[in-house]
């Protein structure tokens, strides 16, 4: 019998939601790029007793335990871990590690989706956490309904050749952490979004972001993104600094252009932002993002490949 399993799951960046309308039944739906790195490494042990540093990771595994009837006792140690709360989908990845983990070593059965629906995640407003977990690549959701997690409705497997160059600059942390801590009050308290721009964004991606991809045209398919990303900024104006958090990831943004990147965009809160490359132009534009965010004060700047697989255990 196994003792003990390693579980790797990718990290993720929003590129925004399709609908904040809603009048069609469904919510939310969103798009974005599952990455390689960060990744989120756990370590799963049957133990003793149930023992983790982290007190939330010990609430997790009972409830996972209680769901699934299992009688054993685990210790979680996190080897790899993604920065928390930042817009890079920490919360997910770490929730689903632990079901996953969880329900291998008690020789379960239970899907990603019931595993996140017990959990509150892919279930409330964006699937992509959970459709990250368990496809990778660049994804859709179709948003939520009936309380069921957002199903995936497009994956498309990201070329080896591109490039995203993510930027994390430190400075406006502590306020996107201030503003997350009334994230439900506020999320419950949208205004209902105007059914022609929903509309619009729709269009913007059945009719130039989805074909663009499929076509390889990804010079079109950025131009779609950047544009959907801008487009959703406006909505959220009122709880940022402008269309996107902060002056910080505006600059980033621009440079990201001026550098010729397919698409830049913000992910979710922020201030994690993000740009594609072609992968001959991401050495120099990792050179000079890194160099921007530090004159910014200073903060994390790193390349990456798209995750096209999702997460995975190691036993």
């Amino acid at each position: 019998m196994k003792k003990e399993v390693l579980i790797s799951a990718p990290s993720h960046v929003h590129i925004g939601n399709i609908d904040l309308n809603g009048n069609l039944g469904r919510k939310y739906g969103t798009l974005g790029f599952a990455l390689e790195n960060p990744r989120f490494v756990l370590k799963l042990s049957l133990s003793e007793t149930d023992y983790a540093k982290n007190e939330d990771i010990i609430n997790y595994i009972t409830i996972y335990k209680q769901y699934l009837n299992c009688n054993k006792s685990f210790e979680a140690e996190i080897i790899e871990d993604i920065p928390k709360n930042v817009g890079l989908g920490r919360t997910t990845s770490l929730i689903l590690s632990i079901g996953f983990g969880i329900t291998y070593l008690c020789n379960k059965k239970a899907s990603i989706d019931e595993l996140a629906k017990l959990t509150n995640r892919g279930n409330q407003n964006s699937g992509l956490g959970v459709n990250a977990f368990k496809y990778g690549g660049f994804i859709i959701d179709g948003g939520v309904k009936d309380n069921n997690v957002a199903p995936l409705i497009f994956r498309g497997i990201v070329p080896d050749d591109l490039r995203i160059i993510v930027a994390l600059p430190e400075k406006p942390i502590k306020k996107i952490l201030e503003l997350k801590e009334h994230e439900e009050e506020i999320l419950s308290n949208l205004p209902v979004m105007e059914e022609s721009f929903s509309s619009y964004l729709s269009r913007l991606v059945l009719m130039k972001i989805m074909p663009s991809f499929e076509e390889g045209d990804f010079k079109s398919f950025g131009e779609g993104l950047t544009e959907f990303n801008s487009s959703l900024g406006r909505y959220w104006k009122k709880y940022q600094d402008s269309i996107y958090c902060c002056k910080e990831v505006e600059e980033i943004i621009n440079e990201l252009k001026s550098l010729g990147a397919y698409c830049a965009c913000q992910s979710s809160w922020g201030p994690t932002t993000y740009g594609l490359f072609d992968y001959k132009k991401s050495d120099k534009a990792l050179e000079v993002i890194n160099e921007l965010v530090k004159k910014l004060g200073g903060g994390k700047v790193w390349v990456t490949k798209v995750d096209n697989t999702g997460a995975f255990l190691k036993a």
